[in-house]
Order: structure tokens, then C-alpha cells, then sequence
């Protein structure tokens, strides 16, 4: 009987591990290691509820405002050379609505592309080399010497702007819990209007100056405002070395099976908003959200196609539709009003009267030489107080949208702005006037369009957040592209139909915002 029981033991004990390889490979003894064992395992919501919030959130944030201000620059910056190149380039109002729209066009080209290699290959590669090569391409636009190489450069950039900027909503909502997240991005919402601000003061410090730098016997020509792009190109470049130091979203890397790693993320996280070490982190099993680690590279490359298809079907598609419908009008609107009103600005200040309808009527035409207008420091000053004006709106919104709701005040903040531009031509009799209903209409619209990402963010499971969100915004700019281009074509119709058709848009997207699901307070799928 001994024999035979030393026998029948000798298997179990041929298969049992050393505790010192137990130890060396994981880091715990077999004691700690049955505990986990035994110990229910977190979701997402649980684990990043349990890092609590401090100097990692302070930190990301801090990383998001130059990303922000980069999407301010990137988009806008144009806008307020056209004053100075004008007559360097000889454009005309249609061609200046046009290289306002071509970064938007590269963007829109390449929003599926971004969308798609984010949601299969990860949110920190994108965001750092896509916000880095975004840098490079501005510093090229900044040097152009033609109409034809700023178009080309424009692009480009939005071409690979888009792809960051996409993951950057997602990103930030993905390292923040339930209850902080819809604040947070209306918080983040708040760097647009630092750069709205900041934007149009770095402009007049600059372009307020007749600098020209004649190069390569007088081939190649620096002017003021090739100067100013190329102070507003070194943001990006910055943004894209700030975020090599942030860690890849673990709600990423637990929808890719990779948990051992997100498990170290929500640690390093744990560790630096409470200055514990990462082993008193009380999270120590996470849910398998999927039953096997997922491939990376090519092989998430060829799996990505099939986990993206549900996007585009019930129950995913028909909301998606809407929240681009709805997004497509809001930026028509807003981003309309805002790209021309450096322009519109510096026309009124060169009127008598300063009135908008005045300043749009067209004059008699000009047989001399090109004279380039010539906006003192009251119209930056003006495009500024337009940029500071939705820190109430923000500080209003963020109280509001947890008690009610992101929906509602999404269509009440686009039905108000519909009315305030169609009051445009008829109350902006003077300068003042015009900067205050542009600065309510531009806060109200930037707070519906700060609420319908949140709702955006939260519609979508993770497989297919950034991909939903890239859609999104390129549908936005697909408004964006249709709003600066058709503005001045309205324009030679008179100075109601611009306005009225824009403020028809609005209302529309106000009243659609009420068909919209309430997702205020919803986790994360």
C-alpha cells in the first residue's frame, strides 16, 4: 500500500512548479498568486474608478492643450494671412474659401484610414507620429511661395492631422471614469477656446509687421505671415513628442486580450494619482473581454476588416448616420462663421459705417495695384474676445450636462444659435454688435458640438469607437468644406442669404439632437 500510494502521488508532484520560477515569472509567490486566484475580477469601469484622479489626469491633460491648440492652428491659421498674402498670391474670396477647405479635404480623405489602423493598431502610435509628421508638413506650408504649394501642403496636413485628432476624444475618454468623462471632454473643450483665444493675439503680434527676407537673390521670399505659420507649425511637432510619454488606453488593450498589460497601465496610473506604490493597486484580475489575445500588425491589419463591418449595420449604422447628419450641419454653421470672421473682421473695420451688410456689399472695381487690407490691433483683439467667449458657456454646460443631459443641451445650444445669426444682418450694425452675436453664436455652437462627441464617444463599444468618431468628424468636415465654399457664393446674393441659410442648418441639427439615445452617465462598452 505505501508502494502503491508513493506511486500515485509521484505524477502530481512531477507537475507541480518551483515557487522561486513561480516568483521570478509573475513577480508574486504561489501565496499571493492563489489570492488573485480567488479574488473577482474588474472591468474597465472598476479599474479605472479605482486609479482615482490626480497627477496623471492633470499630466494628460496638459498634453491635450497643445493637441487642441494644434487643431485651432492647423484649420484656422489661414484664415488670418489672407489680409497679408492676398496680394502676394492674388487670391480672390473664392480662393481663400478654397484654402480654407482643402486641409479639411485631407482630412476627410484619410478619416477612414485613420479610424480603422487606430482601432487595430492602438491609440499612442497615432496620436505621436501622426500629430509629429502632422508638425512637419505645417512648417512646408509655412514656406510656401505660390497658391498651388499652399494647397498642396494644406492637405497633406489635414491628411494627417485627422488620424490624432480622431483618437485623441477617445483616448482622453478612455483613461477617465463614468462620472468625470462627458466633464472632461467639455473641460478639454475648454483648450479650443485657449487657442481661439492665444490664436488670433500671436496673429497680430506678427502680422502687424512688414517683415520680408529675400533669399537665393530674391527667389525665394519670407514674408510676415510665412513667419506666423511657422511659429503655429512647432505645436503639433511639440504635441507629438508630449505624447510618447502617455501610455497606450488600457480599455484598448483589454478589447485586444492584451490585460497583463493593461493591468500595468492602471498601475503606472494608480501610482502617480496617489503616490502609492503600484503593488497596493487594488485591482489585481481584470475581465477577459476577449478569450484570446488579439493579433498585432499584419495580423490586426487582416482582422480589422471583419471586427469594423458592424459599424456599418443595425443596430450601429442607423445612429451613426444620424450623429453625422447632425455634426455635418453643426459645422457647417459654426465653422463657417468662424474661418471668415478674421476676414469679414478686417472688411468692417476698413468700413465708415462698420456694418456687416456694408462691409459685404460689393464695391467698384479696383484698376490699380493690389493694396492689402490693413486690420489694426482692435480687429485681432476682436477675433480674440470671439475665441474667449464660450468659457461661460463651457462653465454652464459642464453644470448642466449631467443633470439634463447631453442630448438636450446639444439641441438647445443649436436652436439658439440658429436665431442669433439670423438676427446677424439685421442687428450688426457696428463692430461691437457683430462681435457679440458671432461670440454667443460661436459659444453655443462649440458647446453642441462638445456634447455630440460625448455622445458619440459613449454610443460606440471600443472595437469600433475611434472608427465611429473618425466618421464623425469627417462628416463635419465635409460640412466645413461645403460652408466655406458656399459662403461666397452667397455672398454675391446679398448679405441675408448667407446667414439665413446657415441659421436654417443650425435649427435643424437643434431639433435633431432631441432623436439622439440619452447617454449621459452610460459606461463604456
Amino acid at each position: 500500500m505505501v508502494t502503491t500510494r508513493s506511486e500515485a502521488q509521484a505524477p502530481a508532484a512531477s507537475e507541480e512548479i518551483p515557487h522561486d520560477h513561480l516568483f521570478k515569472v509573475t513577480g508574486l509567490s504561489s501565496t499571493n498568486l492563489e489570492k488573485m486566484a480567488q479574488e473577482p475580477a474588474a472591468d474597465f469601469e472598476e479599474a479605472i474608478a479605482a486609479t482615482g484622479y490626480g497627477g496623471f489626469n492633470i499630466a494628460l491633460l496638459l498634453c491635450t492643450l497643445p493637441a487642441f491648440w494644434s487643431a485651432v492652428s492647423v484649420t484656422s491659421s489661414v484664415s488670418y494671412i489672407f489680409t497679408r498674402a492676398q496680394c502676394d498670391m492674388n487670391l480672390s474670396l473664392l480662393d481663400m474659401g478654397t484654402v480654407n477647405a482643402i486641409t479639411y479635404g485631407g482630412m476627410i480623405s484619410s478619416a477612414l484610414v485613420w479610424g480603422f489602423l487606430s482601432d487595430t493598431l492602438g491609440r499612442r502610435q497615432i496620436l505621436a507620429w501622426g500629430f509629429f509628421c502632422s508638425g512637419l508638413f505645417e512648417i512646408a506650408a509655412a514656406m510656401s511661395q505660390n497658391f498651388t504649394m499652399l494647397l498642396i501642403t494644406r492637405f497633406a496636413s489635414g491628411f494627417l492631422f485627422n488620424g490624432p485628432f480622431a483618437v485623441l476624444i477617445s483616448y482622453i475618454a478612455e483613461l477617465h471614469r463614468t462620472e468625470l468623462r462627458a466633464r472632461v471632454i467639455l473641460l478639454t473643450s475648454l483648450f479650443y477656446t485657449i487657442a481661439n483665444t492665444t490664436l488670433p493675439l500671436l496673429a497680430w503680434a506678427m502680422l502687424t509687421h512688414t517683415w520680408d527676407f529675400h533669399l537665393f537673390n530674391g527667389t525665394f521670399v519670407i514674408h510676415s505671415w510665412n513667419l506666423f505659420l511657422l511659429a503655429t507649425a512647432l505645436v503639433p511637432l511639440l504635441t507629438g513628442l508630449a505624447f510618447l510619454c502617455l501610455p497606450e488606453s488600457p480599455k484598448f488593450l483589454m478589447s485586444r486580450g492584451r490585460n497583463a498589460e493593461a493591468l500595468e497601465v492602471f498601475r503606472k496610473i494608480y501610482k502617480m494619482n496617489t503616490g502609492k506604490s503600484k503593488e497596493q493597486f487594488p485591482v489585481t484580475r481584470l475581465v477577459e473581454e476577449r478569450s484570446q489575445e488579439q493579433g498585432r500588425g499584419v495580423a490586426a491589419l487582416r482582422g480589422g476588416a471583419a471586427q469594423l463591418a458592424p459599424l456599418f449595420r443595425p443596430p450601429h449604422a442607423p445612429w451613426l448616420l444620424l450623429m453625422c447628419t447632425i455634426h455635418m450641419g453643426c459645422m457647417f454653421g459654426s465653422n463657417t462663421i468662424r474661418l471668415w470672421y478674421p476676414q469679414l473682421a478686417a472688411m468692417i473695420g476698413s468700413e465708415e459705417n462698420g456694418s456687416l451688410c456694408s462691409a459685404l456689399a460689393p464695391g467698384p472695381a479696383s484698376t490699380g495695384p493690389c493694396a492689402p487690407l490693413q486690420p489694426d490691433m482692435l480687429t485681432y483683439l476682436q477675433s480674440a474676445m470671439v475665441g474667449a467667449g464660450s468659457v461661460l458657456t463651457y462653465s454652464i454646460g459642464g453644470a448642466l450636462v449631467n443633470r439634463c443631459g447631453k442630448k438636450v443641451v446639444a439641441g438647445l445650444c443649436g436652436v439658439v444659435s440658429a436665431g442669433i445669426i439670423a438676427l446677424l444682418p439685421v442687428l450688426g450694425s457696428g463692430a461691437a454688435a457683430v462681435v457679440a452675436m458671432v461670440t454667443a453664436a460661436l459659444s453655443f455652437t462649440a458647446l453642441c458640438g462638445a456634447s455630440l462627441s460625448s455622445i458619440n464617444v459613449d454610443l460606440f463599444p471600443t472595437s469600433l469607437r475611434v472608427m465611429a468618431m473618425a466618421t464623425f468628424l469627417m462628416s463635419g468636415r465635409l460640412g466645413t468644406i461645403a460652408g466655406t465654399v458656399i459662403f461666397p457664393a452667397l455672398v454675391d446674393y446679398g448679405c441675408l442669404p448667407p446667414f439665413i441659410t446657415i441659421a436654417a442648418v443650425l435649427a435643424a441639427c437643434g431639433f435633431g439632437c432631441f432623436l439622439v439615445p440619452n447617454t449621459t452617465l452610460k459606461k463604456l462598452e
